[in-house]
């Protein structure tokens, strides 16, 4: 018990440190969309009223994904939505930014005489103007504008014009940022006033203090005047955590509040003093996806691989990528030496070699504190186990076996190395000596070909820098996690310029909301996105692998869905060991080369050369084209597909077009026998016509909604016959999709929370928080019972009477239930009845409906939103160390899932 409370602890800690970054780019999620298990100390449902429709990139969207919306968002008929516009980024008042999206625009059918209704809500920054748009073919149909005033504003289908589609624009026409509810004349309009809110929270009396010159402890403590400040902890070379002086306190929370800033500002004008800021306070959390994907793994793994086109690849190469060894520096595999998960067994290296596990006892779980020979991953003391390296390695080389799943190298093999512990953390020691030992210097010859590095979160540090070029100098290419942040803040060792870093994308290869990016990002990959469907096939974009999972209290071996830039970068780890299957030349500067110049990557760039960007480097990995780039042998004439997987939706795109390309050493000599596709709900538009040939192609189809049954989604092929050096088919994978309007609801990310039923002042204090995204319709939600192991997880709740409120945060200012943003309180909006958590007891079967509209406020019912005086609910915040140091403290880093 002592070993599993020391353990428990140590990750509890050691996370903050670790996973926040990650953790924090994963939306801040607790597991609202878990069901309730056994350990849950409340959880529920909450509704969404019908017709609900959400700006897709609102602020709150564009804090986990910088990207505004490049296309119009389809709505239906009749809709009630609430958007977020502005003309710049910038920062409210207590540090939380707001992003740039100077415009949104919707595409919907519109009948004669339809009007559709704009009501303005001001942020906290005040009321700016907005501009109404109805839009024909570009061509300006109507248009109206607020100017400052908050009344609403319509437009309507003039009688001149006939009923179709058409697109709304709505757009920030001054400088402030501003909330908005959008709806058509059906559905209503959402009326309700503006509201003033606070600060992001921090400690009281406390500051963290960056200082000019460096001081150890001893000089520190010496140093410092007294009655200014009073050393509390040293968290990195020069920068400490400073208390203040017992008279900074006062009486009540708000005088302390102000007088802890007071005392900053005093700090900030010291010459001593190169930074002072108030120390914001945190939580993290953890965020694991481990529930089974699917019923049928390999229809879970269909999408990622068709994505970048590893079929073509397996046409152009069958051996699997044999020969090639890929080290996967993770948490080690589920199993033991000999007897691994039954996907992956046939394909690690044996005998391994001595010395696989390299964490050392700080963090180490697996009974035998500190390095050796067995890299088997224990799973975690506290909290859920993913088996991430297993999930990692099973991306790689899971064994074509007829069982379970198959990795895009299917035949490569496997070297564990064992880096992370307790919770998916350890050190740049433990990593910087793992690096060195697969480099091989005490052997001779590295003893991985490619080492795949799905963990990060560390500064720049100049060991690791030179471990991975001295690597790189014999050969080994090193593929690594760009971050699941959301931030552009470089983060190592992915931004390490040896190392292939990896952004994440989604079903419909956009990146992915959590996914980090900058101009360090040199490709990108699927890593999934469990908040998106953006293939339309009806379930969440998560990248199904190889794991395990606790099941009748003992871990079994299964398949399971995460996402993360963790999941991204195997994929590009697999191909790049098919490529080096093929040609041993292959370095990282051959493939640099290669994918500069477009050869290794997707991207459609309308003919020209494609320039590298932010998000997704030089494109999204193609396995096919980058087999074909490594083949020096003669490649038999095959056609590809783009896109390689086609969705279609009612409210998506309902019609597409699939270019066809040829490949091989004699394109020009394919000739096209037939195009045909089965499925009723899919109309062939245009296709080449048989006898037809050259090396490109086109395929236009159109979806027929009324064939498909209302909600469920729907998957066929379109099966194009043709002969080059001899007859093949290529089969083009299609989903459609009816969607229902239950299906459709959505109102944007929200934050479930237990408040103390005791305002201060116009504020009331956030326990314990969770969030929660649609899904079908509805969110699901739970929270925890606290276990009394400090920090307390943001979803950990205490025995005690709460008022249970949800709502969105669409201006991104951390409170909810702003006029204009959805909010639900139990059971009524206004009519709160306070909820009562025991000690060993679960309260399930909670019922909320969340919506936009406000009921009208009279002085009989104070207690109806919106409220007099009412300030909100007050998200409690994360942080993400953004920061590095050069210390010679080792750093901790943490698996990027």
């Amino acid at each position: 018990m002592r070993a599993n409370f020391r353990a428990a602890t140590l990750f509890k800690h050691s996370i903050l440190v670790g996973l926040v970054a990650a953790l924090t780019g994963c939306g801040g999620s607790s597991g609202g969309n878990e069901p309730a298990t056994a350990s849950s100390a409340l959880s529920g449902t909450i509704d969404i009223e019908t017709g609900t429709r959400v700006d897709a990139d609102n602020a709150d969207a564009l804090s986990l994904n910088s990207s505004p919306l490049r296309t119009s968002q389809s709505l239906p008929p009749e809709f009630i939505l609430a958007g977020y516009v502005s003309a710049s980024s910038g920062i409210y008042p207590g540090l939380s930014r707001y992003s740039a999206d100077p415009f949104d625009t919707f595409s919907m059918f519109l009948r004669k005489g339809q009007s559709i209704s704009l009501q303005p809500f001001s942020t906290i920054r005040g009321p700016s103007p907005l501009t109404l748009s109805l839009l024909s073919d570009g061509r300006d149909v109507a248009t109206v504008s607020t100017s400052n005033q908050s009344d609403p504003i319509r437009v309507s289908l003039p009688d001149a014009e006939t009923a179709g589609t058409y697109t709304l624009k709505v757009e920030a026409t001054g400088s402030e940022p501003m909330l908005y509810i959008l709806s058509t004349s059906a559905a209503g309009s959402a009326l309700a006033a503006s509201f003033d809110w606070p600060d992001h929270d921090f400690a009281d009396a406390e500051a963290i203090v960056v200082f000019r010159q460096n001081k150890d402890q001893v000089s520190m403590r010496s140093s410092v005047p007294q009655g200014v400040m009073e050393p509390e902890m040293e968290l990195a070379p020069g920068v400490w955590l400073m208390k203040a002086p017992s008279q900074t306190a006062r009486s009540s929370r708000s005088q302390t509040k102000e007088s802890t800033l007071d005392w900053i500002r005093t700090l900030n004008k010291r010459p001593e003093v190169a930074l002072a800021t108030p120390n914001y306070t945190m939580r993290a959390m953890q965020t694991p996806l481990d529930e089974p994907l699917y019923n049928n793994p390999s229809v879970g793994q269909q999408w990622h691989y068709e994505l970048i086109n590893a079929p073509i690849a397996w046409q152009i190469i069958n051996n699997g990528g044999v020969g090639v060894t890929v080290a996967v520096m993770d948490t080690g595999l589920y199993g033991a030496p000999g007897n691994w998960h039954s996907d992956l067994n046939a394909n690690v290296v044996q005998p391994l070699p001595a010395g696989t596990d390299f964490v050392s006892e700080a963090f180490d779980n697996d009974g035998v504190p500190g390095r050796d020979s067995n890299p088997s991953d224990p799973g975690n003391a506290v909290g859920t186990s993913v088996f991430h390296g297993t999930h990692v390695a099973g991306t790689i080389a899971a064994a074509v076996n007829g069982a379970g799943g198959a990795g895009i190298a299917y035949k490569a093999s496997l070297l564990p190395v064992r880096v992370l512990g307790e919770g998916g953390t350890g050190s740049s020691a433990d990593l910087l000596a793992a690096l060195n030992w697969v480099a091989g210097l005490d052997v001779g010859k590295p003893r991985a070909d490619i080492v795949n590095l799905s963990l990060g979160g560390l500064p720049f540090q100049p060991q690791l820098r030179d471990a991975i070029n001295a690597g790189a100098d014999r050969g080994i290419v090193y593929v690594a996690a760009a971050g699941n942040s959301a931030s552009t803040l470089a983060s190592y060792p992915a931004a390490y310029e040896k190392v292939f870093s990896v952004s994440a994308v989604d079903g419909a290869g956009v990146l992915a909301s959590y996914s980090n990016s900058g101009d360090w990002i040199d490709l990108a990959a699927p890593g999934g996105d469990a908040s998106r469907d953006g293939n339309a096939d009806g379930r969440s974009d998560l990248v199904s692998s190889t794991s395990a999972s606790i099941i009748n209290g003992a871990p079994k071996e299964t398949y399971i869905g995460l996402q993360g830039t963790s999941m991204a970068a195997p994929h590009v780890s697999a191909v790049f060991a098919l490529m080096k299957s093929l040609d041993k030349e292959l370095d990282y500067e051959r493939l640099n080369d290669r994918l500069m110049k477009g050869e290794l990557t997707y991207r459609d760039c309308g003919g020209g050369s494609c320039p590298k960007t932010s998000e997704l480097g030089w494109g999204l990995v193609d396995a096919g084209k980058s087999t074909l780039a490594a083949s020096a042998n003669s490649v038999s004439e095959f056609l590809t597909a783009s896109p390689s997987i086609v969705n279609l939706s009612t409210e998506g795109e309902l019609s597409a077009s699939i270019s066809l390309s040829a490949y091989g050493n004699n394109p020009d000599g394919i000739t096209i026998d037939s195009v045909s596709a089965a499925a009723p709900w899919l109309q062939l538009d245009s296709v080449p016509a048989s006898e037809d040939s050259g090396t490109d192609f086109s395929i236009g189809v159109t979806l027929l909604p009324e064939a498909l049954e209302a909600g469920i989604s729907e998957r066929t092929t379109i099966v194009v016959e043709y002969t080059g050096d001899e007859f093949r088919r290529l089969e083009i994978p299609v989903i459609g999709q009816r969607v229902t309007d239950q299906q459709a609801r959505d109102a944007g990310r929200h934050f479930v929370l237990l408040v103390d039923p005791e305002p201060e002042g116009d504020l009331y204090t956030t326990v314990a928080q969770t969030s929660s995204v649609a899904e079908n319709g509805q969110y699901q939600f739970s929270f925890m019972p606290d276990d009394g192991i400090e920090p307390k997880l943001l979803n950990e709740v205490p025995p005690g009477k709460y008022i249970l409120v949800a709502g969105s945060d669409l201006d991104n200012d951390g409170l909810i239930c702003h006029a204009g943003e959805a909010c639900s309180e139990y059971p009524v909006a206004g009519l709160r009845e306070e909820i009562t958590v025991r000690l060993g007891e679960t309260v399930t079967g909670i019922r909320m409906t969340t919506s936009y509209s406000r009921p009208a406020i009279s002085a009989n019912t104070p207690d109806i939103l919106p409220r007099p005086g009412f300030r909100g609910y007050k998200l409690m915040q994360q942080r993400s160390d953004s920061g590095g140091t050069s210390g010679a403290a080792p750093k901790t880093i943490g698996a990027a899932r």
